[in-house]
């Protein structure tokens, strides 16, 4: 008899609980919050074809629900969304307004924080789950392949976006004391792990079976772990791998991440649903005219938002299913603008800076107006800002354009549970 899996889009109650079922490391109830990710002193091992298949499943649905924090969290921290309302303490926070006593500070006890961190230990852990387990159970090839390279692709993905976020992490959480490791090394761990994605799939391709039953309908894995090779090697400082992982993904290769009814976007309702964050009015005021990302992207009237700032409404996350995109095109060509700009051709990357703009009903900027390195990477960012706006990595681009003082902090505190169960915990900033 063959087991048929429900797919990721209809995943939720049915696929989740066959992962709490798989996975007794999880806490009791499969509930995403978990007190401390490296308390457990070994990675449970999976015996049966239909466990590893089930956690193959959840571990994707793992990243939809991640999706919320690792996207306001990091909008917040650099300025690109506000909070609509003075009662959300532990979301104002991020904000770190100057005047202490209208704010409750970022502490460690923050449930945001806690959420954050261990929403992405999560992914970690699960994956790890899997690739402990894929070695001892019969599957086809390109089924354990498919799994094989997934799970190396949503672990790479979660180190990527703690890196940003912490000055240093664990990268290896089997102990109950796991070392921390800098943002360059844990960037570089990342870029290891899609490397052995890539070559898990080139040696033997995904088979009909994973991506039918158990991919997440609407992924491309093998363009994602290009996507994603380009986006961390950039944010790694390595330019010319960037631009040659950015070419190897093909015009018009997508990637997105579907919600349905019964598994509902994180990021519709904090946006849409419970509005509780919204965009800087100044993303608005500040475009040029004729761009035809604000009409789509923002809302015309703005409101005071907690701070002093202005906010208007974000008019994408508007329906409890829809899709996100784990990359677009817009970001392969900013990542190859910024990449030729940063090795200094800069008639090509002002090739590519102008073609995002003229996608988005603009002029395209002529060489004078981008004569200078500073210059092309200067519009790089603005394009950045509205292409990728709340695709969670305004933060690290702040970061990578030496812009980091403009951030509302500069590193997020360990959580409070972290700090207690893991002695090698580093300060807090």
């Amino acid at each position: 008899m063959t087991t048929t899996f429900a797919r990721p889009a209809r995943r939720s109650a049915l696929a989740m609980g066959m992962m709490c079922v798989a996975s007794g490391a999880l806490l009791a109830g499969c509930n995403l919050d978990i007190a401390n990710p490296n308390a457990a002193t070994e990675v449970n091992v999976l015996t049966t074809p239909a466990g590893v298949r089930a956690l193959a499943v959840g571990l994707q649905g793992r990243w939809g629900n991640a999706r919320g924090d690792a996207v306001w969290i990091p909008g917040l921290v650099a300025n690109e969304l506000g909070v609509t309302n003075g009662s959300l303490a532990p979301q104002r926070a991020f904000q770190n307004f100057p005047d202490a006593g209208a704010l409750t500070p970022l502490e460690d006890v923050n449930v945001d924080v806690l959420n954050f961190w261990s929403r992405h230990y999560q992914i970690v852990r699960t994956a790890d789950e899997l690739l402990a387990s894929i070695e001892g159970v019969t599957l086809a090839p390109g089924t354990a392949s498919g799994i094989r390279a997934l799970a190396f692709t949503m672990k790479a993905y979660a180190f990527g976006t703690l890196a940003e976020a912490w000055q240093q992490i664990p990268v290896d959480i089997t102990g109950l004391q796991s070392t921390f490791v800098d943002r360059a090394t844990a960037l570089n761990t990342a870029l290891d792990l899609l490397s052995q994605a890539r070559q898990t799939l080139d040696a033997t391709p995904a088979s009909s079976e994973f991506n039918s039953q158990l991919l997440t309908p609407g992924v491309d894995l093998p363009n994602l772990v290009r996507a994603w090779q380009a986006r961390y090697a950039l944010n790694a400082g390595r330019n010319d791998q960037a631009l040659a992982f950015a070419n190897d993904v093909p015009a018009g290769a997508t990637s997105e991440y579907r919600y349905a009814t019964a598994d509902q976007s994180p990021l519709w309702s904090v946006f849409t649903g419970l509005r509780y964050f919204a965009a800087q009015a100044s993303l608005r005021t500040e475009a040029e005219a004729g761009d035809t990302r604000v009409a789509r992207l923002f809302g015309p009237t703005p409101q005071p938002s907690f701070g002093g700032s202005s906010i208007v409404p974000v008019l994408i996350f508007a329906t409890q299913t829809e899709a996100y995109p784990m990359f677009t095109q817009d970001e392969l060509t900013l990542i190859r603008a910024e990449a030729l700009a940063r090795l200094n051709r800069l008639g090509e990357a002002r090739t590519s800076v102008n073609a995002v703009r003229v996608a988005a009903g603009l002029d395209a900027r002529s060489e004078a107006q981008l004569a200078t390195q500073a210059a092309v990477l200067t519009e790089v960012a603005r394009q950045r800002r509205y292409s990728l706006f709340a695709s969670g990595l305004a933060w690290a681009d702040l970061r990578r354009f030496g812009n980091a003082s403009q951030a509302r902090v500069n590193w997020l505190p360990y959580p409070l549970n972290e700090r207690s169960g893991n002695p090698n915990t580093p300060p807090n900033p």
